[in-house]
């Protein structure tokens, strides 16, 4: 315990020195640039508040703010490849390097400010810390106080870099979600940074070569374990670390689970353990695959998908590998978030069966997990098509129309999805591997009546919703109809009006009616009586 402590300690004083020396070499290099006393934390700002009248004080201000955000995300680099310069292997990878938006950047960067700048009023004066020079001239006479505040202020730094950064990143994000965040990846990915591989990338590529095949979704892979007998359980909730995962001791049912399909290294690992043929481990990592089921003799692979709504509401497939072996689970996502949260709960308190049963039971309530949200995200694109079947009939507009293209092309994905799914269940079913025992086949079956029902429902749905577009384009033509009738309307009441009007605007010498006294108010009674007549005759006709 003591050496894994001391080994903590030296990794973080490893990743301190590394930071320390960047941020005191940009500091020094910042302070001879701008000939003014720069520190490098929030007394930067406060001297060019306190300034403002003077030229140096914008500058302390813009370096303030330049050196928080270049800070964090060097801070950030750290974090996410300190294992490359940490002494101590045997540290667990609990820390989650995230993607970094701006105003994490900005909020964590100013965090970090302030406390190096409390550092510093504790510890010693700042220009011990942060000018290496300085450091470097005191230790060759002999004095090797800077040096020591410098190793202090280094291992504080380390902690705080790996600290704040790894945990509280997290919480700002969701923080900031709202704030129309710029996100660093996203942005990346926008300016063509990063390439998606697709199937046509593995053209010509030898069998079994492993390529990850889609977006990557996780910045970091993680793993997770659930091993359980009848009086017993033992859980990792999220590790880093794949030997971790894999040290634990096999209990009754053991499953695995693996986020993060990007990296071939962890794949290949779980392929040498419990022996899965590397065409299978390909399989594992190309999302574009259709669900499908290889029953082997000593495990099970399934390829699945896995429809959801993410923390935005919107749908999203997510690429599902489940390996069945006689006494373990192995399943594969691709992201974050999943639909077994339930399943997770009932090992955890006993509920049901799965304390009794064997690990078909349990690859069994993944599969069921996955058909029972098909009934919640149907449920919720019934609740959205009875609203626009109201919007059609009352006020019909082009986002309407984009609704239900959208709704449309979520049906024919959940139809693909679903259709291969109930192959599958069917073929475990039916299937002699002494993989699946009797008592677990029962509920196969209502699994399968469940895709059955599942298939009805979408098949509905999909009639509605085409119905929808027919009805949307019927609503459109008919207001259309309506407003061309009024205009015509219109027209017409005006035809015999605009035909007085011309034949008394004539330029002849000598027009009969013009003479009579009181002549224009009687053109104006006849224009009256005519409108009149028109609008009653076309509202007996049901024109109005």
């Amino acid at each position: 315990m003591l050496g894994k402590t001391l080994g903590i300690v030296i990794n973080r004083l490893t990743v301190g020195f590394v930071f320390a020396f960047i941020y005191q070499a940009l500091t020094g290099a910042a302070t001879s640039l701008l000939s003014i006393p720069l520190t490098g934390t929030i007394q930067d700002l406060l001297w060019g508040l306190e300034r403002t009248n003077q030229t140096d004080s914008s500058w302390a201000i813009v370096w303030w703010v330049i050196s928080t955000i270049l800070f964090t995300t060097i801070a950030t680099q750290l974090v996410r490849f300190r294992r490359f310069i940490s002494p101590y292997k045997g540290e667990k990878r609990i820390y989650e390097p995230l993607t970094i938006t701006l105003p994490t950047i900005v909020i964590l960067g100013a965090v970090m400010s302030f406390i190096f700048f409390v550092v510093d009023l504790i510890i010693g004066t700042t220009t011990n810390v942060t000018d290496i020079s300085t450091i470097y001239m005191a230790a060759t006479t002999g004095d090797y106080g800077p040096l020591g505040i410098s190793i202090l202020f280094s291992l504080v730094a380390g902690f705080v870099v790996v600290g704040v950064i790894s945990r509280a990143s997290r919480k700002v994000k969701e923080l900031t979600r709202g704030m129309g965040a710029i996100d660093m990846e996203r942005l990346k990915k926008k300016f063509g940074k990063e390439k998606v591989k697709t199937t046509a990338d593995t053209l010509g590529m030898a069998p079994g070569e492993l390529v990850h095949i889609g977006k990557k979704k996780v910045d970091q892979i993680w793993f997770s374990t659930m091993q359980y007998e009848r009086e017993q359980l033992n859980e990792i909730e999220r590790t880093y670390d794949i030997d971790e995962c894999l040290a634990a001791e096999p209990m009754r049912v053991n499953w695995l689970n693996m986020t993060g399909l990007h990296d071939a290294e962890p794949v290949q690992e779980f392929g040498r353990r419990f022996g899965l043929h590397e065409l299978h481990q390909a399989d594992i990592m190309n999302t574009e695959l259709r669900p499908s089921i290889d029953i082997s003799e000593d495990h099970i692979f399934m390829v699945l998908k896995m429809p959801r709504y993410d923390a935005n509401d919107n749908l999203v497939v997510e690429h599902l590998s489940i390996i069945l072996g006689d006494e373990y689970v192995i399943s594969f996502q691709e992201d974050d978030g999943d639909v077994f949260d339930r399943v997770r709960e009932n090992i955890r308190k006993s509920r049901g069966e799965f304390r009794n049963m064997r690990s078909d039971y349990l690859a069994y309530a993944l599969i069921d997990a996955i058909v029972d949200n098909f009934f919640v995200i149907l449920e919720r694109i019934g609740n959205q098509t009875e609203d626009l079947e109201k919007e059609l009939m009352d006020n019909p507009d082009p986002h309407t129309l984009q609704t239900i293209y959208t709704l449309k092309r979520q049906m024919v994905t959940l139809r693909r999805v679903i259709w291969p799914m109930r192959e599958i269940i069917d073929g475990l079913e039916r299937n002699d591997s002494p993989l699946i025992h009797d008592g677990t086949k029962r509920y196969l079956r209502d699994a399968y009546n469940h895709t059955v029902q599942t298939m009805d429902t979408i098949e509905s749905l999909r009639d509605m919703i085409g119905g929808m577009l027919d009805t949307y384009l019927s609503s459109v033509s008919n207001r259309m109809n309506e407003v061309m009738k009024t205009l015509t309307i219109i027209a017409s009441i005006f035809i015999p009006i605009t035909f007085i009007a011309g034949l008394y605007g004539t330029n002849f010498a000598h027009v009969p009616e013009l003479e009579l006294e009181g002549g224009y108010f009687i053109m104006l009674g006849v224009m009256g009586v005519i409108s009149t007549i028109m609008l009653i005759w076309f509202k007996r006709k049901a024109w109005l």
